[in-house]
């Protein structure tokens, strides 16, 4: 067994099983330049567990009439649904999260996730946590990629007078796989930060200078290093403050409630992921009205625990400091299913809390079909690797190449995480950009105009380098009044991002900007051509394989078997920005190996093996 095998099957069950009231050694993966860098922003992830229905989490107002259709049995009623501007609703248990979204401090990304969505719990979790593409296996997490840049001996040498808190920590008895690095987990795993429990270090008698030897002293570094950071976690929690009393008593409140009380007490920890489970909604989801029921309670709480959390960091003076994001490792199928669930779909919804989140909606309501298979998903609309890295450059600085060399090789920067200092001396009531088939339309509202001169719009491509494409002078109006604006930008073609941002311009000169939007033209590809594995293999007739193309196309595949020959050829015609399954059908073929390829006009190519039984 390897070092790194080994330390997590230690990290999964011995030292965790040993420390259940207190601090479990194997420190959780975090960006080591997060412990390095001037800013001491924090952030807290929270994994909603077992696939989150995003169609029920977020509400497209504007597809109501068609989601009732393909989900009526578990599909909320009009008095269910909170509206946050004219197109999108939240579920009416969500009322914290709502306050937060009309102050300005949630963030939703629409349909997040990532071509070819694997459906299994445990291999789209991987995904999530890795950042890997589908057809990609990687044994490092996002986080624990980028620290170990700064960290390479980490453990050995941890902690220390630069770093002497833990640089990563999971509420909980297990450390995350998000922050796992090449040869150790970056993390501590907290369960009690009050109650810390002492490990006997275990001698100090010399070893043996061999394989034996040296995993002893793995080990017991590894309980000298819990101990410490115990003994560190515990005074910071003593130290620390909770002054919110609107925290609930269920599953994710003691956990950020804990982050709070760590973070006033002065921990230095930067990354923080606490967890709410109970998502896998089959059955039961809905009760009665549909308003009740499973969802609705797990709603509840992670609504009324992020604003009870961001009040207690308000109160305690951090709240500038936080960041916050939920994930899911998949969304739920368009279409309920008979027992009041609903069952594995794709991409979903994803939030973004913070005194300095870019609040509002980025991206349409998923468009609902009343005629939808079954067994479709929602389709992806924003990459969730473009979420991580956006969040690594606005939030800790670390530099755009450093990211593209971290996520799966590239990613699209988004305006989410840079929001602070971004309010306008007018009341800027809303501001939408829409991508339409050759333009995109910048809309907003105003009122309370005192002053004003009108403004500047502004784009750019890359979402940190704008120049002025337009002008729009104030509206003549009452100055308590609701003015409505708009500016179409004939300048762009498909294929690229663009940002908006207004530049307000008052009479006396001074300026400021709006938060930044994102668009792209109707057809523009969100991500490149991706191609999954056969399911079932050895293939049956109802075997497939997932296909995303970045837009509509046609393409051509052939199946060969094991001494060369094509036995089949064909073409098929794909939906662009969207996973489609193109059936096998192999019927007629004889036993053995077979190379299904795929072959783009652009001239990619993808192969994969497939193998027919008797």
């Amino acid at each position: 067994m390897n070092r790194r095998n080994f330390l997590r099957t230690t990290s999964a069950l011995s030292v965790p099983a040993l420390l259940q009231q207190g601090i479990a050694a194997n420190p959780l993966a975090l960006f080591s330049q997060f412990a390095s860098t001037d800013n001491d922003n924090i952030l807290v992830l929270i994994r909603l567990s077992g696939g989150n229905d995003g169609l029920n989490t977020v509400i497209g107002l504007d597809q109501l009439e068609n989601l009732r259709q393909v989900r009526g049995n578990i599909a909320l009623p009009d008095d269910g649904i909170i509206g946050l501007n004219t197109k999108t609703g939240l579920h009416g248990a969500m009322t914290g999260m709502h306050q937060l979204f009309n102050d300005g401090k949630l963030g939703i990304v629409q349909a997040a996730g990532y071509p070819n969505q694997n459906r299994s719990h445990f291999r789209s979790t991987d995904i999530w946590t890795t950042a890997s593409a589908a057809d990609e296996v990687i044994t490092t997490g996002w986080l624990g990629r980028y620290l170990e840049l700064d960290h390479p001996d980490y453990p050995t040498g941890y902690p220390n007078d630069d770093f002497p808190y833990p640089l990563g920590m999971t509420m909980g008895n297990v450390v995350s796989e998000t922050c796992q690095g090449q040869a150790s987990n970056f993390s501590v795993a907290v369960n009690n930060p009050f109650n810390y429990l002492y490990i006997a270090p275990g001698g100090d008698t010399p070893l043996p200078d061999n394989f034996y030897g040296d995993e002893v002293s793995f080990v017991r570094n590894l309980i000298g290093q819990s101990n410490t950071y115990g003994s560190i976690v515990q005074e910071a929690a003593e130290a620390g403050d909770t002054r919110s009393e609107n925290y609930t008593d269920g599953r994710l409140s003691p956990q950020l409630r804990n982050i709070a009380t760590l973070i006033s007490g002065g921990l230095g920890t930067k990354v923080y992921i606490a967890t709410l489970g109970g998502f896998d909604t089959h059955s039961g989801q809905t009760a009665g009205d549909n308003t009740t029921g499973v969802h609705a309670g797990l709603l509840q709480e992670l609504s009324d625990s992020i604003k009870a959390f961001m009040e207690d960091l308000e109160l305690l003076g951090v709240s500038h400091r936080v960041l916050g994001m939920t994930f899911s490792e998949f969304g739920r199928r368009i279409r309920s299913n008979e027992s009041n669930g609903s069952d594995h779909g794709d991409a979903a919804p994803l939030f973004l809390f913070g005194d300095c989140v870019q609040g509002g909606v980025l991206g349409d309501s998923p468009e609902i079909d009343p005629d939808v298979a079954q067994n479709v998903g929602v389709p992806m609309q924003y990459d969730f690797r473009d979420i991580y890295g956006s969040i690594l450059v606005d939030w800790f600085e670390v530099p755009t190449a450093t990211v593209q060399n971290l996520i799966n090789g590239a990613f699209t920067y988004l305006p989410i995480a840079g929001g602070c200092n971004t309010t306008l001396p007018v009341n800027l009531l809303s501001m939408t950009v829409t991508g339409y088939d050759v333009n995109v339309e910048v809309a907003w509202q105003t009122d309370n105009e005192i002053g004003n001169r009108g403004f500047v719009i502004e784009r750019s491509e890359d979402g940190r380098n704008f120049r002025r494409i337009g002008w729009t002078p104030a509206a003549s109006a009452p100055n308590n009044s609701v003015r409505e604006y708009n500016f179409r930008d004939q300048g762009v073609s498909k294929g690229n991002t663009y940002y908006y941002r207004l530049k307000q311009e008052d009479l006396d000169g001074k300026y400021n900007y709006s938060p930044v939007k994102v668009a792209r033209l109707r057809g523009t590809a969100i991500a490149d051509w991706a191609v999954g594995l056969p399911r079932p293999n050895p293939v049956n007739p109802d075997s497939y394989i997932k296909v995303y193309a970045p837009t509509d196309a046609t393409a051509t595949f052939e199946l060969i078997d094991i001494s060369g020959r094509k036995v089949r050829t064909g073409s098929i015609t794909l939906a662009g920005g969207q996973d489609n399954r193109v059936m096998l059908r192999p019927g007629g073929l004889a036993p053995g190996t077979y190379v299904w390829r795929l072959s783009t006009r652009e001239g990619k190519q993808f192969a994969r093996k497939l193998i027919v039984n008797q």
